[in-house]
């Protein structure tokens, strides 16, 4: 039984040990989707995750709760991350040998994490293109999503005006589109169809 229920909750309760030794926020992160829905129609890209985070703060016992850090998850696992503890013993082996393939994120370990990521960002941009006007909705063949990473400004950085991020990130293939319900949240439009 421990396999299926691992399976329905890993992405929800993945959590790292820095729970009970905070380090300050490092990071802000953003997942944008994009729809296409057919005839060479693609939509604009979205914000997704600002509508989970805004919905979770209207109602913090809600749903939200858990569904505002499931984005995170997907991205850290599409990138072929594991938990904080897996990720330390890594960086110790990948001191001592660099061409490790654990180094390379192309062990079996890091290839489904990889798989699983794809499959969470997939249902991710999935619920985002059902909201969609039904219409539209109806049409959707495949979703697109950026993840974009921009780091917090050091508090020994607080009075330097000269500081700017620098914004990173990665952007999936194609995925293919799931009919999953949709989720009452807001996302919020980026303009144009970059």
């Amino acid at each position: 039984m421990k396999p299926y229920i691992q399976q329905y909750t890993q992405d929800l309760f993945a959590q790292n040990w820095s729970l009970f030794a905070p380090e300050p926020l490092h990071n802000n992160t953003a997942l944008l989707v994009k729809c296409d829905v057919g005839k060479e129609k693609q939509s604009e890209w979205y914000n997704i995750n600002y509508g989970m985070i805004q919905a979770f703060h209207e109602q913090p016992l809600g749903p939200f709760a858990r569904l505002s850090r499931m984005h995170l998850t997907a991205i850290r696992y599409y990138q072929g991350f594991s938990d904080p503890t897996a990720e330390l013993t890594r960086q110790k082996i990948c001191e001592k040998d660099s061409d490790n393939p654990l180094c390379t994120r192309e062990d079996e370990a890091s290839k489904n994490y990889k798989e699983i990521g794809k499959k969470m960002l997939a249902r991710l941009g999935s619920t985002a293109c059902s909201q969609l006007s039904k219409q539209e909705a109806n049409t959707v063949k495949n979703v697109k999503l950026r993840m974009l990473v921009t780091p917090v400004r050091p508090f020994s950085d607080r009075n330097n005006k000269e500081w700017k991020p620098e914004i990173s990130g990665l952007e999936t293939d194609w995925l293919p589109f799931e009919d999953v319900d949709p989720l009452s949240f807001k996302f919020t439009s980026l303009g144009g169809s970059t």
